[in-house]
């Protein structure tokens, strides 16, 4: 039987691996986050805006690049880089 500590650390890891994805998924189900997204892209390009949430994902957090991962949850993206501390 795992500890509530042992789950806690498996719980937040996941998400920290997957945190680029969860930012794209809150984007995708905000309306307003949405619209500036949108218009971000219209402006600039895809890859330049999701490069630069991706890279500021990774600052703001201080993370560890892992992986490239290929099925993400959010159809805003194609792939994203999972992380670690």
């Amino acid at each position: 039987m795992t500890s509530s500590n042992e789950y806690a650390e498996r719980i937040v890891k996941d998400f920290m691996e997957n945190i680029t994805d969860h930012v794209f998924l809150n984007i995708q189900h905000n309306e307003e986050l949405m619209r500036e997204y949108q218009t971000q892209v219209h402006q600039n390009s895809l890859q330049s805006v999701n490069t630069a949430i991706g890279k500021k994902v990774r600052e703001i957090f201080d993370l560890e690049n892992i992986e490239d991962y290929y099925q993400p949850k959010s159809w805003l993206i194609k792939s994203f880089m999972r992380h670690s501390k």
